[in-house]
């Protein structure tokens, strides 16, 4: 994957999550089918113990979340979440917390709120590499 197919309205929906959680760091999933493009945003509750500063996805939403995906046979495209104080960059944590190796990672800064940074990310095994973001009503004709 070169580039992350993202519509308009679920980069809008994540960035409406990370504005509701502010000064917190929202978290979710992006679904849709295997090697497909995202069709529906599932935000998820932030439940680490220090949420200003990283995420962790409450097991149970998660595990509710996991169980729709099976029964629509889609797959966990994407995991977003905001940096509400730091650049659109994955950090030391977000590196080592990376467990869906062929998901997409997505981060929306928050660091000028009126106008977020919303940028993705493929992260395997400590390494990060960025995509470009591309709405699909911006793909060349």
């Amino acid at each position: 994957m070169t580039e992350f197919l993202l519509s308009d309205d679920l980069a809008r929906a994540m960035i409406a999550h990370a504005q509701q959680e502010y000064p917190k760091e929202c978290c979710g999933v992006l679904a849709g089918p295997e090697h497909g493009t995202a069709r529906k945003a599932y935000p998820l509750r932030n439940v680490d113990p220090d949420p200003v500063m990283r995420y962790a996805a409450d097991p149970k939403q998660l595990k509710t979340v996991s169980d729709e995906l099976f029964d629509l046979d889609h797959e966990v495209l994407c995991v977003y979440h905001s940096h509400t104080h730091t650049p659109a960059f994955p950090s030391t944590t977000d590196v080592d917390r990376a467990s869906y190796p062929d998901a997409v990672y997505a981060i929306i800064s928050l660091v000028d709120r009126a106008a977020p940074d919303l940028r993705a990310f493929r992260i395997l095994e400590g390494r990060i590499e960025e995509l470009p973001v591309v709405r699909p009503s911006e793909e060349p004709a």
